[in-house]
C-alpha cells in the first residue's frame, strides 16, 4: 500500500493497493479466521465476518437505497457491519447480492481501518462531509457494490472495496484448482491462460461452484486469465 495527498474527497489521503495486493490480504484474512477451503467450494463469508472482525454484525432494515454500511471506532477498529435485511428474498439474485454485499463491506474493513484512526494531537485522514461517509461509518448504497470492471466514478474507497468481492468469494488459487481442466499453458508467457472459447464454460463452473453471479465471476476471470497479460492496474 501506498498513500497520496488528496485534495478532494471525504479524506486527506488516497490509499493505493496493487491488484495483487489486495488479493493477498484477502486470502491471508481468510486463511487465518479458518473461512479458506483447501478446495474449491462456496465461502461462507458471513462466518468470515464474524470470525475475523468479532465486532457486531448481521441483517438490519436500513433506508431504501443503502445495501450496508461498515463502522469503525477511534482506533480504526470494525465495531459494526450491516447488510441490508431486504436482500435476503430467498431467490438467487438475492443471495448473491448479499454474498456480494457481506464482501464489500468486509473490504472496507480490511483495508480502510487507517482513515479513521485517531492519533492524539493529529486529526484523522478524514476531511469533509460526504452523504456516504462520516468520521466512523461508510455507508454503501446500491450503485456502490459492483463488481469491478463497472466505470469507475472517482470513489477509490469504494472502488477498492469492490475488488475484495472477488478476492473474498473467488480466491486465486481456488478458481485456478477449479478449471485446472479448462486450462492450457501459455507458449509465449509461460503462464496459465484460458481461452475464448473455453471461457462461457469457465464462467458457469465457477459460478455455481462459488455461488456467485455470473458477473461477480465473469470479471474475476478476467482478472485471473487476462486476455491481454500486459494490462497493469493499480486500485
Amino acid at each position: 500500500m501506498r498513500t497520496a495527498s488528496r485534495p478532494s474527497g471525504p479524506f486527506r489521503e488516497r490509499l493505493y493497493f496493487e491488484a495483487p495486493e489486495i488479493d493477498d490480504i484477502c486470502r491471508d484474512a481468510l486463511k487465518a479466521a479458518g473461512c479458506l477451503p483447501d478446495t474449491p467450494k462456496e465461502i461462507d463469508v458471513e462466518r468470515f465476518v464474524e470470525k475475523h472482525f468479532r465486532c457486531e454484525c448481521g441483517f438490519e432494515n436500513l433506508p431504501d437505497g443503502v445495501m450496508g454500511f461498515t463502522a469503525f471506532d477511534k482506533k480504526g477498529k470494525v465495531v459494526s457491519i450491516r447488510v441490508q435485511s431486504s436482500l435476503e428474498d430467498g431467490s438467487k439474485t438475492g443471495v448473491h447480492r448479499v454474498r456480494s454485499t457481506w464482501s464489500h463491506e468486509a473490504g472496507h474493513g480490511l483495508l480502510h481501518a487507517i482513515l479513521f484512526i485517531e492519533v492524539p494531537g493529529s486529526p484523522t485522514l478524514f476531511q469533509c462531509s460526504d452523504s456516504n461517509v462520516s468520521d466512523s461509518k461508510i455507508l454503501c448504497r446500491n450503485s456502490d457494490i459492483r463488481p469491478v470492471g463497472a466505470r469507475y466514478d472517482g470513489r477509490w474507497w469504494e472502488w477498492q472495496a469492490n475488488r475484495c468481492i472477488g478476492g473474498l468469494l473467488l480466491p486465486r488459487s481456488l478458481v485456478r484448482e477449479s478449471l485446472a481442466a479448462l486450462v492450457d499453458m501459455s507458449p509465449v508467457t509461460q503462464k496459465p491462460s484460458l481461452s475464448a472459447a473455453r471461457r462461457e464454460q469457465a464462467l458457469e463452473l465457477v459460478s455455481s461452484l462459488f455461488n456467485v453471479s455470473a458477473a461477480v465471476a465473469k470479471i474475476r476471470l478476467e482478472e485471473i486469465f487476462p486476455l491481454d497479460d500486459s494490462k497493469q492496474i493499480t486500485f
